[in-house]
């Protein structure tokens, strides 16, 4: 039997068995791990695979937090997972010349975000046209200044 080298208890109320697994999974390039169950909590053994292979205990436990994290942005966006799968699968196709835009916005947000985004547009305007001297390279140049419009003709 071979010797283990390290021990480390994960209490199982605060992790779940798949984030120790993947945890274990990360570190296993250093060490072999052995998991094993335990009285409210989960036994995870580390044996070196080289002399060199140190702080694989620091490694798994920051992967162990890592992975709660992975989990946590997981479940949070379970929602729009299921939303985006969901609108894949009923797939319909627009016939041809028909422009269907829904921002899922009403009118009065979409007429909210129109104003905001020109009133942004207006202060990059007036804040760029006081700053031409001091701006020798061209750095705040806008994109349609710098290569020109959607239609293919560059402002001068």
């Amino acid at each position: 039997m071979t010797k283990i080298n390290l021990s480390v208890k994960v209490n199982a109320k605060d992790y779940n068995l798949d984030a120790v697994r993947y945890a274990a999974y990360a570190v296993s390039d250093a060490a072999y791990v052995f998991i094993k169950p335990a009285v409210g909590c989960v036994v995870v053994e580390f044996t070196p695979k080289t002399a060199a292979a140190k702080n694989v205990s620091a490694r798994f436990k920051e992967e162990l937090k890592d992975e709660k994290l992975r989990a946590s942005i997981f479940d949070a966006n379970r929602d729009l997972r299921e939303f985006m799968i969901l609108k894949a699968l009923a797939y319909e196709e627009v016939p041809a010349g028909v422009r269907q835009e829904d921002s899922g916005l009403t009118p009065e947000q979409e007429k909210e975000l129109d104003d905001l985004i020109a009133q942004v547009e207006g202060e990059i305007k007036k804040e760029s046209a006081g700053n031409k001297t001091k701006d020798p390279l061209g750095i705040t140049r806008t994109w349609e200044e710098k290569y020109g419009s959607k239609n293919g003709r560059k402002k001068k």
